[in-house]
C-alpha cells in the first residue's frame, strides 16, 4: 500500500475514533435510578450493595438518593434468608429476593408501578444476579423512554441529578453494613 493510502487510511481511522468518543461523551443523559433495600439476611445485604454498586459503576445510570425528587426508575428489593428457621445449618446461604420496579417523578403524585418478580441468589451469585435486575431496568427504561422523556426538565443541565448514596461496604464474605 502507498504511503499516501495509509496516511489516509489513518487519517479516516482518526477522524471515526474522535467523533465516535465525542458522541459517546455528549451521549445520552443518564437514567436516574433509586434503590430501595429491605434486606436484612447476609446474602440479600451483599446482593443489594452489589447492585448499588452495579448502578454506580455503570454508563447508563446515575444511582439516585431519592424517589421524590427528579425522575428516573425506582428498583426496590425485599429479601429472606430462604434457610432460616427451615433448615438452620443452611441459613446464610441463599436468599429469595422480591424486587418491585417503578417510574417515579416529582411530577406525579407518587410512584407508579411497572413490574415485580421474585428470583432467589446464593451467596456468591451476586454479580450474575445484579447484571439481570440491571438488564431489566434497561428493558424498562426503554418501554417506558416517551413517559421518561416527558418527566425531564426542560434544561437538563438546569436541574442536576440527586446526589448518589454512597456505595455499601462490604468485607469479601458479604458481612457489613449498608449505609
Amino acid at each position: 500500500m502507498k504511503t499516501s493510502t495509509r496516511l489516509a487510511v489513518i487519517f479516516i481511522i482518526a477522524l471515526f475514533t474522535a467523533s465516535s468518543v465525542q458522541a459517546r461523551a455528549a451521549g445520552p443523559e443518564r437514567t436516574n435510578v433509586y434503590v430501595e433495600c429491605h434486606c436484612d439476611d447476609p446474602v440479600g445485604r451483599k446482593f443489594c450493595g452489589t447492585f448499588e454498586n452495579a448502578v454506580s459503576g455503570s454508563d447508563e445510570y446515575t444511582l439516585a438518593s431519592s424517589s421524590t425528587s427528579g425522575y428516573g426508575i425506582g428498583v426496590h428489593f425485599a429479601c429472606v434468608d430462604m434457610f432460616k428457621g427451615i433448615n438452620d445449618p443452611m441459613a446464610g446461604h441463599m436468599s429469595a429476593v422480591a424486587v418491585a420496579f417503578t417510574i417515579y417523578s416529582e411530577k406525579l403524585p407518587g410512584e407508579v408501578f411497572a413490574d415485580t418478580t421474585v428470583f432467589r441468589v446464593g451467596q456468591n451469585a451476586g454479580d450474575e444476579m445484579s447484571d439481570k435486575i440491571l438488564d431489566a431496568v434497561g428493558q424498562i427504561a426503554k418501554l417506558n423512554a416517551s413517559v421518561l422523556s416527558k418527566m425531564a426538565p426542560a434544561s437538563a443541565a438546569a436541574k442536576p441529578s440527586p446526589a448518589p448514596k454512597p456505595k455499601a461496604q462490604l468485607s469479601p464474605e458479604g458481612e457489613g453494613e449498608l449505609p
